[in-house]
């Protein structure tokens, strides 16, 4: 895995467990309202790539963070993408 993979889930992972321990729940309480294992959990908080994708949005959920997510990718901030579509736009000549 990329370091920059690495150290983005570690952060999200983190930011996790916060969220957890500043509600004053424990990782099996956690485990319990997401339907997942403790081992789960904390492979969760730790931000480990081996986890899915389901249950981060899972977490996301439960801590009303869920609509966040299609934003990540949502074409609107995909300046990139924009870029080459404005790139490739050529002048329309006039007849």
């Amino acid at each position: 895995m990329p370091p920059a993979i690495t150290k983005t889930l570690a952060a999200l992972g983190a930011n996790l467990r916060l969220a957890r321990e500043r509600r004053g729940m424990t990782i099996r309480d956690l485990a319990a309202q997401l339907n997942a294992s403790v081992p789960t959990i904390i492979s969760l908080e730790r931000g480990e790539a081996s986890v899915s994708m389901a249950v981060y949005a899972a977490a996301l959920l439960f801590y009303e963070r869920l609509e966040w997510l299609p934003d990540l990718m949502d074409p609107q901030f995909d300046r990139e993408a924009l870029r080459i579509e404005l790139a490739g736009i050529r002048p329309r000549s006039r007849r």
